[in-house]
């Protein structure tokens, strides 16, 4: 595979996965940010979940993270030089 078909599959999977991964994790913070709401005086989470800057915020912490994990995990193998030794 070449390099630019490894980056294209590596933002793909990023995005695939981060959106929900993002979501459930905006959605699980909401505790938190209506308990931060009054100290910071900034609408955080409204009674139907986290506003929608808190989902932008998440999205673009998660998904750069999982595109340079998956970037990694699609990066061509080396040499034949393995850290772990044969037989294990």
């Amino acid at each position: 595979m070449s390099r630019a078909k490894r980056t294209v599959a590596a933002l793909g999977m990023a995005i695939a996965v981060g959106l929900p991964v993002g979501w459930i994790l905006a959605f699980m913070a909401t505790p938190i940010l209506w308990r931060l709401e009054p100290v910071l005086k900034v609408e955080l989470a409204g009674h139907s979940g986290p506003s929608d800057w808190v989902f932008y915020v998440v999205w673009a912490i998660i998904i750069p993270g999982l595109f340079f994990v998956f970037r990694r995990v699609f990066a061509k193998p080396s040499s034949g030089k393995s850290a772990v030794p044969p037989g294990l």
